[in-house]
């Protein structure tokens, strides 16, 4: 009989653990109050002129709510780690640098693929 008790308590402990251990899934509240993604997502795309827009690389055009931090970055190609708020189509820049827009190849003439 004391080893079911203690079982019990021992199972009601862990469930309870696990229960508060789970992560939330809903929308989190940033500083002023909006809502975001819960999870920071990373976004291509080219910044506007003014720097106050982004459009990715699916044409969707999101304005950026903290805009300083793409201060430098007008009119290039950018990779930004942001929260997304969907319902205003605004997002949130966590971090941002500039893509790579080109690759350079160099052949080697004694590769095998030049062999015949």
């Amino acid at each position: 009989m004391k080893t079911l008790t203690i079982a019990t308590l021992i199972t009601v402990l862990l469930g309870v653990g696990t229960a508060l251990g789970q992560d939330k899934t809903g929308p989190a509240q940033a500083e002023n109050g909006a809502t975001h993604s819960a999870k920071a997502l990373t976004v291509s795309g080219r910044v506007s002129a003014d720097g106050k827009t982004l459009l990715t690389d699916i044409d969707s055009e999101w304005s950026v709510s903290n805009a300083e931090t793409l201060k430098g970055l007008e009119g290039s190609l950018v990779t930004v780690r942001c929260y997304v708020d969907s319902e205003k189509t605004t997002i949130r820049v966590l971090s941002a640098k500039r893509a790579d827009t080109g690759s350079t190849y160099a052949s080697k003439h004694g590769d095998s693929a030049f062999r015949r």
